[in-house]
């Protein structure tokens, strides 16, 4: 997801939700582009119940927000406001597999970018 996307989009609500979400135990991983809104939100992993990982932002750019969970992918495009929920087991479950890979790859990543001392923010 892009935070400064989904923030510019509803203003206020993210970080009542954060809250929200943290408080009935809901936690969740996310691949975000390394930017300087997303090295702040992951200062607050631990107390919003969230795993984040950064890749360089010039690669992996990306806007839109995916979000998977139960047999449902959520797409949302901030940028263009719409989103669109598929409940499916069998995309879902493949969707998880996707995200489990790329997941393996944005902890390398974050790791050099974190040890490197790089901030690739613009």
């Amino acid at each position: 997801a892009s935070i400064e996307n989904k923030h510019k989009a509803l203003g206020n609500y993210f970080p009542d939700y954060y809250h929200r979400r943290a408080q009935k135990n809901i936690k969740i991983r996310a691949i975000l582009p390394d930017t300087p809104e997303a090295r702040e939100r992951i200062k607050h992993n631990h107390e919003e119940a969230r795993e984040a990982l950064l890749v360089p932002h010039d690669t992996y750019n990306f806007s839109p927000e995916i979000n998977i969970y139960d047999n449902k992918l959520v797409f949302v495009s901030w940028l263009e406001k719409f989103a669109l929920i598929i409940e499916s087991k069998e995309l879902a479950e493949t969707f998880k597999k996707t995200f489990e890979l790329s997941w393996q790859e944005a902890k390398r990543l974050n790791n050099k970018l974190l040890s490197d001392g790089q901030s690739k923010t613009k």
